[in-house]
């Protein structure tokens, strides 16, 4: 199985594919793979916690696979190369690995969420997507965890026979548990998605097709939610535009 190309953006390798055919390549990997495979789904705010944050910027580029997940990335992509590249975002390719799942026998575990996204996750997903398996999933608390809790998910994740995993702890939590504890998880595909449970789960809205199509989705989640997110995006886009200023892409 040949590996899915990549292309370098400010020194971090980016998967340079389309969704039908990273799909594939992750459930051949999922049924194959010997050792967890992580994959992270980067937009603007992650790329500049890359960049900006060292022990964050070094953890992530230990990933196997970094996805495109905002459109500002996939511009830069096609700037450079003068060439197609395409978002990966972290709900559609939720989407589209359930959508395979019966005909490639994908078993998937959700780590992340409450008990009642995970509900409506399932509920709404299984019965868009037949024959989606989901063998188990664990809610960690809000906050602080109590002790013993990673070893009590990597144990859930471990026993349930899963090949493809969900993390939607939000960003930067998902990728550090991930790098943090690599060494600890069963073989699998390992996938950050951030707030797709809440958007699958019907919770969180999701911005229009245009929107997101014209990278103007954080300015639709930052009217949606102004006080949790003016300062990320304040901070963050003000960063990744001093980047594509200052340094070569």
């Amino acid at each position: 199985m040949s590996d899915l190309c990549k292309q370098t953006i400010f020194g971090i390798p980016f998967v340079a594919s389309d969704l039908g055919e990273a799909g594939a390549y992750f459930a051949g990997l999922a049924k194959s793979t010997g050792e967890p495979q992580l994959v992270a789904h980067a937009d603007v705010h992650v790329l500049t916690r890359i960049l900006h944050e060292n022990d964050y910027g070094v953890g992530v580029q230990t990933f196997d696979y970094i996805c495109p997940d905002g459109m500002p990335i996939v511009w830069l992509m096609r700037h450079r190369k003068k060439a197609a590249a395409n978002r990966l975002y972290g709900p559609d390719m939720m989407e589209q690995m359930w959508s395979i799942s019966k005909a490639e026998g994908l078993r998937h575990f959700l780590l992340g969420g409450t008990e009642e996204a995970i509900s409506l996750l399932q509920e709404k997903l299984g019965a868009r997507y037949a024959g989606a398996q989901v063998v188990g999933h664990y809610c960690p608390p809000m906050g602080e965890w109590p002790e013993g809790t990673n070893e009590e998910i990597v144990r859930c994740i471990r026993e349930s026979g899963a090949n493809c995993v969900w993390v939607g702890l939000g960003c930067p939590k998902q990728e550090r548990w991930l790098y943090t504890h690599r060494a600890q998880l069963p073989p699998a595909v390992y996938f950050g998605v951030g707030a797709a449970f809440n958007f699958h789960a019907g919770l969180v809205k999701q911005a229009p097709a245009w929107v997101r199509a014209h990278g103007l989705e954080w300015f639709y989640r930052l009217c949606k939610e102004p006080r949790r997110l003016f300062k990320r995006y304040l901070v963050h886009n003000t960063r990744f535009l001093w980047y594509c200023l200052t340094r070569k892409i």
